[in-house]
């Protein structure tokens, strides 16, 4: 059964340890977050949204597409990217699929393989490094707990309190993000 799941992509930070906008740091002859972007639109296409927020002047021009959505207030951390975006997704959406622009090895395979765990009222998310976290898809009852993620405070919170039952999917490749410029595998 193919199902209503908005897709968020969070790409707002200010990539400081970066050095520059990672978002737009190229692997595999395409910019990080565009790469992101068709991964997710290969699985759910017309419904990714995409949160900027610092460099917003700088990315925008790079995205083709997804809805954009502006974070003024970035700076706040990851939660308040997470309520920003919910509050801009489709409001026929049944679930929400959280990514991050800087999982580079995170495909429309991956996805495609959360979809198929989820039932309608589960949460389904990414396990690696021992721990629970992002991609992970959110059903509709947990929106109002997104909503109201503030700080720093990314989805873990959420997976990590909830009553709602959670299907984990093995995703090794998850943990693996660009902080450094080092950390971009040469291709």
């Amino acid at each position: 059964m193919r199902r209503n799941v908005a897709v968020l992509i969070l790409a707002a930070g200010s990539s400081t340890r970066f050095g520059s906008p990672k978002q737009l740091a190229l692997f595999q002859g395409q910019t990080l977050l565009q790469r992101c972007i068709n991964s997710a639109c290969e699985v759910f296409p017309n419904t990714v949204t995409v949160v900027l927020g610092a460099h917003y002047d700088k990315i925008i021009p790079s995205v083709t597409g997804v809805q954009i959505v502006h974070n003024q207030l970035w700076q706040q951390g990851l939660g308040g990217s997470i309520a920003c975006g919910v509050k801009h997704i489709d409001s026929a959406a049944e679930a929400v699929l959280i990514l991050l622009a800087d999982q580079i090895y995170i495909s429309a395979k991956e996805i495609q393989l959360m979809v198929e765990a989820f039932d309608g009222d589960n949460i389904v998310a990414a396990k690696y490094s021992g721990a629970r976290g992002v991609p992970a898809i959110f059903p509709r009852s947990c929106f109002a707990g997104l909503d109201g993620l503030v700080g720093d405070v990314g989805a873990k919170k959420l997976l990590a309190m909830t009553k709602i039952p959670v299907v984990e999917i093995s995703l090794p490749q998850a943990a693996v993000d660009i902080d450094y410029v080092e950390d971009l595998p040469t291709q």
